[in-house]
């Protein structure tokens, strides 16, 4: 079994990307994708843990998207198989994490505002990796257990989209963009989880994405666990799975997926099951997709 979309500490994940991969293997997986959001600074650690232990990891990031003028405020692009010292790639993430930087800050700021004795420091004090919100969520559980009970409960009261401390970022990466990045880097692009959103505006999301270049969607994935506002259960979302596995077919894009494991009340692993065949068909395509760029320089 294989799991593509995977975050660590390295973004907003719970467990280092060497406890990921030894987690992993307990559960059975034979490849796991690391996908943080906007950084690849957990790959080459998960990679040496790795090494000798009968797992592949395969280096990914997930990127954060911003197409609000054409209807998707947020989107998410996975690139799997992508190299990790590619320059281009590696000067995205500097200015990502930046960015992500100054938007804690702000919502530090509202959420002290708002009552709160918290700080940035003392919230940046307790994170290796990158800086999410999740990591402020955790800080609002530690400092205040009566009023705060998980990271979902902090995000649906005060740090999602629309909350009174919720901050966007101000440089956010358009669709078009992280597939260009991506590719550049020679990775395979993904849209994410398109079940987040109504099955009509998914539809048109899957179009845009392909239209932008986009390979492939994820068709595998844990809504019934982390979408609680579905109110579904794992039947009906393997009914979700086969509707995208249509749209895919149907569309010529390729398929991926994944548990999202982030860990703490994400315990996702195994909780859909993606065949060895999937991540063939993609490794085929990236190695078609090397194959020609190689024949384009030669020419």
């Amino acid at each position: 079994m294989v799991d593509l979309h995977m975050h660590t500490t390295a973004s907003d994940g719970r467990l280092s990307p060497e406890e990921l991969v030894k987690l992993s293997l307990k559960k059975g997986l034979n490849a796991i994708a690391i996908t943080d959001h906007d950084t690849i600074s957990g790959i080459v650690p998960a990679v040496k843990y790795a090494k000798g232990k009968g797992i592949e990891i395969i280096p990914g990031i997930e990127i954060n998207c911003d197409e609000e003028k054409h209807g998707f405020k947020e989107a998410e692009v996975v690139g799997l198989f992508v190299d990790y010292k590619n320059n281009e790639l590696n000067k995205f993430v500097k200015k990502a994490k930046q960015d992500r930087l100054e938007q804690k800050k702000k919502i530090v700021k509202k959420l002290q505002k708002l009552g709160f004795d918290i700080s940035f420091e003392e919230l940046k004090s307790g994170v290796k990796g990158t800086l999410g919100r999740p990591h402020i969520a955790m800080l609002l559980m530690k400092k205040y257990p009566n009023k705060i009970h998980s990271i979902r409960e902090a995000f649906e009261k005060y740090l999602g989209a629309g909350k009174p401390a919720y901050v966007d970022r101000e440089s956010k990466s358009g669709i078009k963009e992280a597939i260009t990045i991506i590719k550049k880097a020679g990775g395979t692009t993904f849209l994410a989880h398109p079940g987040i959103f109504p099955k009509e505006k998914a539809i048109k999301l899957i179009e845009f994405f392909k239209k932008q270049g986009g390979q492939g969607i994820e068709t595998y994935y844990p809504y019934y666990i982390i979408c609680p506002r579905l109110k579904i259960d794992k039947k009906e979302n393997t009914k979700i799975i086969k509707f995208f596995q249509k749209i895919a077919k149907e569309k010529n894009l390729l398929e991926s997926g994944g548990s999202d494991f982030h860990g703490g009340d994400r315990q996702t692993i195994n909780s859909v099951t993606i065949p060895d065949s999937v991540l063939k068909k993609i490794k085929k395509s990236s190695q078609l997709t090397l194959n020609l760029k190689s024949f384009e320089n030669k020419r």
